[in-house]
C-alpha cells in the first residue's frame, strides 16, 4: 500500500514536469507510450491521457477555489486559449469554471449560515 501510494506521488509529480501529456510521461518514465498504456491499465484501469486530463482539472479546481482567474488557470495548465480550457472542464464537470466557482462559494456560504444557525 506505502509502495503504490509512493509511485503515485511520484506519477502526480512527473505529470506536471509532463504537462499533463501521455507522451511526454511515457518519455519522462523512459518507456514507451504503449508501455505506459499497459502499466496504467493494469494499475489504475485507465488510459494514461485520461488519469493525466483528470489531475488537470483537478488542480485547475484548486487553482479556481484559490482565487486565480479562468484566464490565468488557463495559461497556467498550458491551453492555448482559455475557451479550450473552458470546453473541457465543462465536458468533464458538467459546468463552467465560472459556475464551479460561484457553486463552490454559494456552497460555503449555506455551510456558514446553516453553521450559524446550530
Amino acid at each position: 500500500m506505502q509502495r503504490m501510494l509512493r509511485l503515485q506521488a511520484r506519477l502526480e509529480e512527473l505529470a506536471k514536469t509532463a504537462n499533463y501529456d501521455a507522451n511526454k510521461l511515457a518519455q519522462l518514465c523512459g518507456i514507451s507510450t504503449r508501455q505506459l498504456q499497459r502499466h496504467f491499465r493494469r494499475r489504475f484501469q485507465d488510459s494514461p491521457q485520461n488519469w493525466l486530463d483528470d489531475r488537470k482539472m483537478s488542480l485547475a479546481k484548486s487553482l479556481l477555489l484559490s482565487g486565480d482567474s479562468v484566464k490565468q488557470v488557463a495559461i497556467d495548465l498550458g491551453f492555448k486559449h482559455s475557451s479550450h480550457f473552458c470546453r473541457q472542464f465543462k465536458c468533464r464537470n458538467k459546468m463552467t469554471p465560472s459556475e464551479f466557482t460561484l457553486s463552490q462559494i454559494v456552497e460555503c456560504r449555506s455551510g456558514i449560515t446553516n453553521g450559524a444557525n446550530v
